[in-house]
């Protein structure tokens, strides 16, 4: 740690580029230096670095991913140089003297580390560093091709290294005294190849041996000879590197350097070993093998979050939000590292509006609906990018303002495609935005509640003649309304949705006292028991209810004081063994694609607490389910083309079962509901090659409507 006394000259950093940060504004560093050199027994010096290396680091700082750049700017004061580090680079935290606020990192490289000429000959240098040398025995790196084989190539590679220390500050390895307000990311680090109690050990499948004796730059312990049997031992553990074994931190910043290098910026990374003439040794590539599974999903994902914490610049939507909530980062973090941004960039709709979202997620529903007005209040169309610079398509995305079950989560299906979304917040007096931006298509998102049905109205008469085609049109979304929906599939051979009466309170309770006189009458007669009875406008669940008896209807009416019901027939739809088995069907233009299968002992299924993330048997029959979902469809395909014949919605998810005499048990239709496939991959891997499908064709059914498509991207 570099404890300092006045903290005003440090923060002034955060105003500069990050590549300009080269002069420490004190001399608190360079006493930190000296004390660090002693304790390495030289004189280590802050020195100024020539225009060229200045060049260098500029050059190979714009390389990097924005969203990188974007955490590291407020993050890391500077990055200086000095002489006798006895290493490539440290990175330290800058704190108070007084121990109560840490301010940010610094980065210290060693200029004579850049002395060698070219990227190969830095890497091979360090790498050789390890082994007592042998004129034999030659340790060749390679991290350039011939033809960019330059400096500026070492000095990115050794920052993306540093960087990674900054970066695991944000994950489960932070070390305590290194605590700074950056968002956690998502996932565990070091489970991969590290025990994750007490001190951190290797776990023992990944040791081999001698790794112990590994020591860079310092006086090494282990002879080149024996290079080749530790090359070969460390191709059989999941650490990329020599270095990346020696410990948890070293293990995190190698990776993030290795991966960044390779896999995002396309360069190698190959260690070769000659004894005389002879080639002995060459590695595989690392991030393309069967052991880097793992921790190439990890990298994959803090590279998402990085992306998603760049909240400020781009309209995130829910997407992101929700990925982090399933995978157990830490939101609440999140939301407070964002609160204290908006603070900061008050006129920021962007920042404010994912901001919202996320307390919405986290289920704070009066704060995110507070400050989703806030947002709106300043605008109103927001645009979710495509992942590539020229979108293939814009579709235009017509929402309300509410809670996130008021709208078609879209962006969950068409997560990272050429698609672009643009979300306008309509309202009545402005159902559409003006000027209408550039697009090719409308779907209306939102959901026809009552609360939305004149914004309905107002939408449809705005998009009476408009040019470009409407997905979902607004006149015929009534026809998912449970009263509704289910008078519209009567009488469908093969399928089977009791009649949903829609009742007053107080027909509810005229109902009930029929019945225990033995009387039925319309409208206020109730299905006998057992119903199911939920409060009009509720969704997830809320305060839904099986009534078996005059008795518990009333103790229900006690409970719940909604003023209307939607009242319907319960059907027992329990398979052989006495669970439950609840599908979610997505259908696209009457083409239907399997989302998800819940397995539960309750007849109300919610997939998130039917216990399928606990129960391998579980996972593994709604694998073999969607595996095998064709034959579920073509049981059921006369009464899913009849549901599309009557509801002409091009996109859809229904909520369904199977009844004992293979009828298919609607329960719910909207188009509202999630569709995604952000689930753990090594807990559900079948689940993101099926929902693969319907975004693909959703994608395809897009470029259709297209009159004339848009310029491939570049």
């Amino acid at each position: 740690m570099i404890y300092i006394a006045d903290p005003n000259p440090w923060l002034a950093l955060y105003a500069q580029p990050l590549h300009t940060r080269i002069a420490p504004p004190t001399a608190d560093l360079q006493s930190f230096l000296s004390t660090y050199g002693r304790s390495q027994q030289q004189t280590c010096t802050l020195s100024r670095i020539s225009p060229e290396i200045e060049s260098e680091l500029t050059e190979a700082l714009a390389t990097l991913p924005e969203s990188l750049l974007n955490t590291l700017n407020k993050s890391v004061l500077g990055i200086f140089f000095a002489d006798g580090l006895g290493a490539s680079g440290l990175t330290d935290m800058v704190a108070l003297g007084d121990g109560s606020n840490n301010i940010g990192f610094i980065i210290v490289l060693d200029t004579q580390a850049f002395a060698h000429a070219s990227a190969n000959a830095w890497a091979s240098w360090k790498e050789n560093s390890a082994f007592t040398a042998d004129e034999e025995v030659q340790i060749q790196v390679c991290i350039a091709n011939e033809d960019s084989d330059h400096r500026v190539q070492a000095l990115r590679f050794l920052l993306l290294h540093e960087f990674g220390h900054v970066l695991a500050t944000m994950t489960d390895i932070c070390p305590k005294e290194w605590s700074f307000p950056l968002p956690k990311l998502a996932g565990h680090f070091s489970k991969h190849s590290w025990q994750t109690s007490g001190t951190k050990a290797i776990r023992p499948e990944q040791n081999f041996p001698h790794r112990e004796k590994i020591s860079f730059y310092r006086q090494p312990v282990l002879h080149a000879s024996q290079a080749l049997d530790l090359y070969r031992d460390l191709a059989r553990t999941a650490f990329p590197t020599l270095y990346a074994s020696m410990d948890v931190q070293e293990d995190f910043a190698e990776c993030f350097a290795t991966y960044m290098h390779t896999q995002l910026l396309g360069q190698p990374y190959r260690v070769q070993v000659k004894v005389g003439d002879a080639l002995v040794f060459t590695s595989d590539d690392f991030w393309a093998s069967s052991r880097a599974i793992e921790k190439r999903r990890y990298f994959h994902n803090l590279l998402q979050s990085l992306e998603h914490n760049n909240a400020g610049h781009t309209f995130q939507g829910l997407a992101p939000f929700l990925r982090m909530n399933l995978n157990g980062a830490d939101l609440r973090s999140h939301a407070q590292s964002l609160l204290v941004q908006a603070n900061q960039d008050q006129e920021n709709a962007i920042l404010w509006m994912n901001l919202a979202t996320v307390f919405l997620c986290l289920k704070m529903r009066d704060m995110g609906l507070a400050i989703q007005e806030q947002a709106l209040a300043l605008q109103r169309l927001y645009i979710r990018p495509a992942d590539c610079r020229r979108p293939k398509f814009r579709l235009l995305m017509i929402m309300t303002a509410g809670d996130l079950s008021e709208n078609t989560p879209i962006d969950c299906l068409l997560e990272n495609t050429p698609v672009e979304l643009l979300y306008y917040y309509a309202t009545v007096e402005q159902p559409l935005p003006s000027p209408l931006p550039e697009h090719d298509a409308v779907m209306v998102g939102l959901s026809d509640s009552q609360f939305n049905r004149a914004l309905l109205l107002a939408v449809q008469a705005s998009l009476s003649g408009h040019a470009k085609p409407v997905i979902n049109p607004p006149h015929l979304l009534p026809n998912v309304n449970r009263d509704q929906l289910s008078a519209l599939l009567q009488e469908i051979p093969g399928l089977e949705m009791p009649r949903t009466h829609k009742l007053s309170r107080s027909q509810v309770v005229t109902g009930l006292s029929l019945q225990n006189q033995g009387k039925q009458s319309t409208p206020e007669a109730l299905p006998g028991f057992p119903l199911i009875i939920r409060p009009v406008g509720s969704q997830a669940g809320n305060n839904l209810a099986r009534i078996t008896s005059a008795n518990e209807l009333a103790d229900y009416l006690k409970e719940v004081t909604s003023p209307d019901f939607f009242v319907s027939r319960f059907v027992d739809y329990s398979s052989h063994d006495g669970q439950f088995r609840k599908y979610r069907i997505a259908m696209l233009r009457g083409e239907p694609f399997i989302c998800h299968m819940a397995i539960s002992s309750d007849w109300m299924v919610h997939y998130v607490n039917a216990g399928m993330y606990e129960s391998a048997e579980k996972r593994e029959e709604e694998g073999l389910f969607m595996q095998n979902f064709n034959r579920f469809a073509t049981r059921h395909q006369a009464a899913l083309s009849a549901i599309y014949a009557r509801l002409q919605l091009d996109y859809l998810c229904i909520d369904c079962a199977e009844t004992s005499d293979g009828k298919l048990l609607v329960f719910e239709i909207d188009h509202i509901m999630a569709v995604h496939a952000m689930d753990s991959a090594s807990l559900f891997p079948f689940k993101a090659g099926q929902i693969a499908k319907l975004q693909h064709a959703f994608e395809q059914y897009l470029y259709t409507l297209q009159t004339q498509p848009l310029l491939e991207s570049a």
